[in-house]
């Protein structure tokens, strides 16, 4: 599905939406979302790993010849799923992190009868689940279904004009409606949902010869005539691994649809939890509570209004009066709180609550009362507008689902922000402690966090707030560590105040980049920690590398995708692009698709408010230097590791990470650097043929 991509946050952009409700970025900073786009460009795949002739007695759903520590990885998975403990695991490149975890948790899962459910980042990523799973059931049996949201499946109003902009809760609610027409028999039901019945066995026997994959079951689905939404919901109860992304566990709601379709619901003990990509399932849990209430957001509710016919909140007070004092309140935090050229600032106490209450006479309980009603009004509009075709919420419900949320984030789980920028003033609640998701996880009997780069992994289980005293291990990569050098430039930093004092710094880093670009005939990766610095260096770059050169490009994700392309199958190009982004984490450079990655900077996040006061909590609650650690140091050595792991994706794959900034000795140990006078020299030795002789 083809949608907005915040840089800022990473968060997919609500349709319709013109602002990141996660991190308040507008419109003109977002980018195309990569999932269609970046996701489809052919990789060339590593050598298939050897499949087993017989069941291997200490992994018995292991279906490959084990290698590197790939036993002992399971054996640990497995015995500590048997005592109940949450287990959280690093574990390099080469590992297989999808099979062991498959073949550990499906041997816990028979045992004890528990059904495994897979939850990864992007929809795509299920396939390797369900590719594993087909490998597995060559010598044992077993059956999994990979799960997509109704808005990816549902054929009937996929033609619909505007489609991709109905909202998922609409969406499930025009989906209701035919459905319980097609169960009552009335007109206007779902045909799709009519043939579920007649061909629902035909759907499960393909299930269990196929193992499909999400696009493969729809595909499927659609030729008999059958909706895959409703049929996999039919056939959760019947599989033993459900893989989807991280949405259906980390919102309560589809939480609750999805272990109900299991059978599971309000007893999570029948399950266990797989999450993949650790690293990023603590921001997405964290993001999926943070949220953003913004001047047109507010604007709009209070402009459909007059269609209310005046009704009241509490007592006298109408709805349009409450709405508009509510941005009256947001207007006076902005005039009273935020100096002089200051553009955010993080809230010590009830502000606006305060007022609004002062000016209403209100209590606390009055107040979200009237919230309330407002929400209740809003509800009843929004199904007024399904029923005339507009398929939206209404203006009022959206805000009064957002003022809800902020009058109830006044703890020390928030830090709670108002900020400002040529849009207006908006008010911004950043959840640091994801206790929703941490409570549920911690009412199942077993839970599974493998990633590449997790470090420090009680930090991870700390603020994920896994309890029961969690397990950590990590394991090496198998391949050779002669394969991969990463060295950190003593003498340039991209620091602010250094590059502020020293005028030439940016141009040592600049001469450094061409300098390495030319002494390798090798594709090179160069990212940087933000657009404005790659902006800044381009017209350098641009004039003395002699070589085909590649752009990241903000704000087009098709250009970009065209630009890896021709990167990718060449070998001897420069791309440029940004860490944290979807060519640094979620694309696979095998072999000499790429050689050279040069880092230009530490990913710290930019300094804030906002950041200092999350940064203070931290600090509160787990001791002195831990905030800084947590909001920064971490985020920043697992951006440079997911970067840096491009290189190594197959045994034989050689490569070297230079990165210019001697910023990175603060935690050289924990991303494998060494310090270098010399990166250019230290670039050519490593693939002179005397070293490569040495590393095979």
């Amino acid at each position: 599905m083809q949608g907005l991509f915040c840089p800022g946050c990473k968060s997919l952009l609500a349709p319709g939406s013109n602002r990141c409700m996660r991190c308040g970025m507008t419109a003109d900073g977002l980018v195309t979302s990569n999932q269609s786009s970046l996701s489809s460009i052919q990789e060339r795949r590593a050598p298939e790993p050897r499949l087993v002739q017989s069941e291997n007695r200490d992994a018995p759903y292991m279906p490959y010849e084990p290698r590197g520590c790939q036993l002992d990885i399971i054996c640990d998975i497995r015995s500590f799923l048997d005592e109940g403990r949450h287990v959280v695991i690093e574990s390099g490149t080469g590992t297989g992190k999808t099979i062991v975890s498959l073949a550990a948790s499906l041997q816990h899962a028979k045992a004890t009868g528990k059904k495994i459910v897979y939850v990864v980042r992007t929809i795509t990523q299920t396939d390797a689940v369900m590719k594993e799973l087909r490998a597995i059931s060559r010598i044992k049996s077993v059956s999994g279904i990979a799960l997509t949201g109704r808005n990816k499946s549902c054929p009937l109003f996929r033609g619909t004009s505007g489609f991709e902009q109905i909202p998922s809760n609409v969406l499930s609610m025009m989906c209701e409606d035919r459905r319980n027409k097609s169960i009552k028999g009335q007109a206007g039901g779902c045909r799709f949902y009519d043939r579920l019945k007649t061909e629902i066995d035909n759907i499960e026997r393909y299930c269990r010869e196929n193992i499909p994959s999400s696009d493969d079951l729809d595909r499927f689905c659609e030729k008999l005539g059958v909706c895959p939404y409703e049929a996999k919901k039919l056939l959760l109860k019947k599989v033993d691994v459900i893989a989807a992304p991280y949405i259906q566990i980390l919102n309560p709601d589809i939480r609750e649809s999805l272990m109900a379709n299991m059978d599971l619901s309000g007893d999570p003990r029948g399950m266990m939890v797989i999450v993949d990509e650790a690293h990023n399932f603590l921001d997405a849990a964290r993001g999926s509570e943070t949220f953003v209430i913004d001047k047109q957001m507010v604007d709009n509710a209070i402009d459909e209004c007059p269609t209310y016919r005046d009704p009241t909140v509490w007592e006298e007070v109408r709805l349009d009066t409450f709405l508009n004092f509510f941005k009256v309140c947001i207007r006076a935090a902005a005039t009273e709180k935020l100096g002089f050229n200051e553009h955010d600032y993080v809230f010590t106490d009830d502000f606006i609550e305060d007022k609004m209450m002062a000016k209403f006479g209100m209590s606390r309980s009055d107040l979200e009362s009237a919230v309330e009603r407002a929400l209740d009004l809003g509800e009843a509009r929004t199904e007024r507008l399904i029923d005339s075709g507009e398929n939206r919420t209404s203006y009022v419900e959206d805000l009064a689902v957002k003022m809800k949320a902020w009058f109830s984030s006044g703890s020390d789980r928030f830090v709670r922000s108002i900020k400002t920028d040529k849009d207006g003033e908006y008010l911004v609640a950043t959840c640091i402690d994801p206790s929703e998701i941490s409570r549920f996880l911690n009412t199942v009997p077993g839970t599974l966090h493998m990633s590449g780069t997790l470090k420090p992994l009680d930090q991870y289980a700390r603020v994920l707030g896994l309890g029961n005293n969690p397990k950590f291990r990590t394991y090496p990569s198998p391949f050779p560590a002669e394969n991969k050098l990463v060295v950190y430039a003593r003498n340039v930093t991209t620091k602010y105040d250094a590059m502020r004092e020293d005028p030439g710094m940016q141009n040592r880093i600049e001469r450094m980049i061409v300098d390495i670009c030319d002494a390798v005939e090798k594709n090179i990766l160069v990212m940087f920690t933000s657009y404005n610095y790659m902006r800044s260096m381009r017209p350098y770059l641009e004039r003395h590398i002699d070589r085909p050169k590649y752009w990241e490009e903000s704000g087009n994700q098709r250009r970009t995708a065209e630009s890896l392309a021709r990167f990718k199958s060449g070998r001897n190009g420069v791309f440029f692009s940004v860490l944290g982004g979807s060519v640094a984490e979620g694309i696979d450079f095998p072999g000499d698709e790429l050689s050279v990655t040069i880092i230009v900077g530490i990913p710290f996040p930019p300094p804030s408010k906002e950041l200092k006061a999350m940064s203070d909590r931290y600090d509160q609650r787990y001791g002195q230097g831990k905030g800084w650690l947590y909001t920064s140091q971490v985020p920043a050595v697992r951006k440079i590791n997911q970067a840096t792991g491009r290189l190594i994706r197959m045994e034989d794959d050689r490569g070297v990470a230079v990165i210019l900034d001697h910023r990175a000795s603060r935690f050289a140990k924990d991303i494998g650097a060494v310090p270098t006078d010399d990166p250019v020299t230290d670039v050519i030795r490593f693939f002179s043929p005397a070293s490569s002789r040495r590393s095979t």
